[in-house]
C-alpha cells in the first residue's frame, strides 16, 4: 500500500513474507530480504529517491538488516529480534510460537528446536560484526518479554546510530507509542535533512 503523509513524503506499507497478504511465503531470512530489496529499488524511484525504512517487532529485524547492509538511507528498528532472541532454547510468551511459527510457515505449533533450527540462519551477528551501516535508530521496550535487551543495546557505541531503550514498557514500546513516536519522527527527519 502507498499513501502519502507529508508533502514530498511517501510511506509504502507491507506485509513481511509469512504474514498478511504474504502468508502463503514463509518467512526466511533471504525471503524476506528479497522482497525487501525489491521495495526499496521502488521507493528509490518515488520523490526525492531518499528511503527510510521502518521496522516493528520482526519487521526491525529486516530494517536492521537494510540498515547494516546501508541500502537504505535510514533505518529504524523498534523492537526487532537480531541475534539472542534467536538463541537455542529461548522459549516464548504469550501464543508468540503460534504466531512465529505460522510466519516460518508451520501448520502445528512447532517445538523449541524447530523454531530454533529455522531462526539460526536470522542472526545477524555478521552485520554487527562489520563497522557499515546507514544512520540507525534502534528502539525498544527495556521489558520486552520476547527480544532481550541485549538486540538493542549491541548497538550502543556504534557509529551513526542512536539506541533508546524505554523503561516501563514490553516489545516494542508499545505502551508509550505516544513517547516514541516523536523520537522516530524527529530522529527520521534529522538523519534525512527533510
Amino acid at each position: 500500500m502507498e499513501v502519502s503523509c507529508t508533502p514530498g513524503t511517501r510511506v509504502l506499507a507491507f506485509d513481511l513474507a509469512g504474514t498478511g497478504e504474504t502468508s502463503h511465503i514463509p518467512m526466511t531470512h533471504d525471503g524476506g530480504a528479497e522482497l525487501i530489496d525489491g521495495l526499496i529499488a521502488h521507493a528509490r524511484t518515488l520523490g526525492n529517491g531518499q528511503v527510510a525504512h521502518f521496522g516493528l517487532s520482526m519487521g526491525g529485524h529486516y530494517s536492521a538488516t537494510t540498515g547494516l547492509t546501508g541500502s537504505v538511507d535510514a533505518a529504524v528498528d523498534l523492537g526487532g529480534p537480531l541475534e539472542a532472541a534467536f538463541t537455542a532454547g529461548r522459549s516464548f510468551a504469550h501464543g508468540m510460537e503460534g504466531i512465529v511459527g505460522n510466519a516460518l510457515g508451520f501448520d502445528t505449533v512447532p517445538s523449541p528446536d524447530q523454531v530454533a533450527a529455522r531462526f539460526s540462519a536470522f542472526t545477524l551477528r555478521p552485520l554487527l560484526d562489520r563497522d557499515a551501516n546507514a544512520p540507525m535508530l534502534v528502539v525498544n521496550g527495556a521489558d520486552d518479554v520476547h527480544v532481550p535487551q541485549h538486540d538493542t543495546l549491541v548497538f550502543r557505541g556504534r557509529r551513526d546510530t542512536r539506541v533508546e531503550l524505554i523503561e516501563g514498557t514490553g516489545h516494542c514500546a508499545i505502551t508509550k507509542l505516544g513517547q516514541v513516536m516523536p523520537i522516530i519522527y524527529d530522529w527520521l527527519k534529522q538523519a534525512l535533512k527533510i
